[in-house]
């Protein structure tokens, strides 16, 4: 898989503001990298949340309300 290095740009006072936003971005170069190693840490932190969720919604518990009339 080919992915982009990009050079973000954030002015201090936007992150000291808390706003993240970038004031500039600029691709200085691609890579290729394996899929597997790229994506495992967002599966590694997105699983255990997604895993919970769908046994707190088994059981009835937590998850999301909805208004029902």
């Amino acid at each position: 898989m080919k992915v982009a290095i990009v050079k973000t740009v954030i002015s201090r006072e936007k992150l000291i503001a808390g706003e993240f936003t970038p004031d500039s971005e600029e691709i200085i170069g691609y890579e290729e990298v394996d899929e597997e190693e790229f994506y495992r840490p967002l599966v590694q932190f997105l699983y255990p949340k997604i895993k919970k969720f769908i046994e707190e919604e088994k059981n009835g518990v937590g998850g999301v309300q909805t208004n029902k009339e």
